[in-house]
């Protein structure tokens, strides 16, 4: 496999990706195809190791890169949908934008709450609210970023889940793909109780079936996770 130089404008890191996203669509990677090296991708592109590195670190966390030591790096050989779905790499290329991927994770969320009510059941609610108590349990502040980043997911996991609904499942398990990384970066000990905080208010949406979630409790929930995802 060959690349060839990069002539944009664009943020490299995102030229990179979509230079990828593009191979495979076209079909010049496959499954299993073993990537250049880092040095060799700089020559080829025409690039720095920073923005190389980052657009790796996109596309490992989406499981369409996979790096095994003493190897290289790989395309995974055990693709999931959204390695290959062109749909889930615009979201890629549009996820630098903190505020639109806040925004669009939020009304998001508001759409899995109505479709939960919509065949409300207490069993369902019961299995979140489960998730939610074992996540008070382990969440502790000795935990890397990357420890607490994935026992927070369990929680919206679970909400998932529990909407039935395979679109959505599909598209929110891709959104908190794009936003893990911004979590992992943003993780830090003393937000272990805002965490808590948030899910359990998330809990009592769902536990109210008749109460509409207001504009104004949205823009409060995007500003929140705005200040959270840039509290360093």
């Amino acid at each position: 496999m060959h690349f060839e130089k990069l002539t944009t404008t664009d943020k490299i890191s995102t030229e990179i990706v979509s230079t990828i996203k593009n191979k495979l669509i076209e079909g010049t990677l496959k499954n299993g195809d073993k990537l250049p090296t880092e040095a060799e991708m700089v020559e080829q592109l025409g690039v720095s190791r920073t923005p190389l590195r980052e657009a790796i670190k996109v596309l490992e966390s989406i499981g369409v890169i996979q790096i095994k030591r003493g190897e290289g790096m790989f395309i995974t050989n055990n693709p999931s949908h959204f390695s290959l779905n062109p749909l889930i790499f615009s979201l890629i290329l549009h996820s630098n934008n903190t505020q639109m991927l806040i925004e669009f994770r939020q009304h998001f969320e508001i759409l899995m709450i109505n479709l939960i009510r919509a065949k409300w059941s207490e069993e369902k609610i019961k299995k979140i609210e489960e998730v939610y108590h074992s996540q008070a349990q382990r969440l502790k502040p000795e935990l890397s970023p990357e420890e607490l980043a994935a026992i927070d997911l369990e929680f919206h996991y679970a909400v998932l889940e529990a909407t039935e609904n395979a679109f959505v499942i599909e598209i929110g398990k891709t959104i908190y793909e794009l936003y893990k990384p911004k979590m992992i970066a943003s993780k830090q000990s003393s937000n272990i109780e805002q965490t808590l905080y948030s899910h359990k208010a998330f809990l009592e949406l769902l536990y109210k079936k008749e109460v509409t979630v207001s504009e104004e409790q949205i823009e409060e929930m995007i500003l929140y996770n705005k200040e959270w995802l840039e509290e360093k």
